[in-house]
């Protein structure tokens, strides 16, 4: 998974949320599948702009959700 980059654009609340969203989102839709694992969260919060504290945010939302 390493050409990935998420659209953080739309949506509303933190970063985090929307980061988590837009993975969802993008399963939901095929663009990554099932059981593809996800960039180490340093790469994606470089790639994104972000710290590597929210990329882990989002990635435990994504756990609690059942993802």
């Amino acid at each position: 998974m390493t050409n990935w980059l998420p659209d953080l654009s739309s949506g509303s609340g933190p970063l985090y949320q929307r980061l988590a969203d837009s993975i969802e989102s993008d399963i939901d839709k095929g663009v990554i599948d099932a059981g593809t694992k996800l960039p180490p969260q340093r790469d994606l919060a470089y790639d994104i702009g972000t710290t590597v504290g929210t990329v882990g945010r989002a990635y435990q939302l994504l756990r609690e959700r059942g993802w």
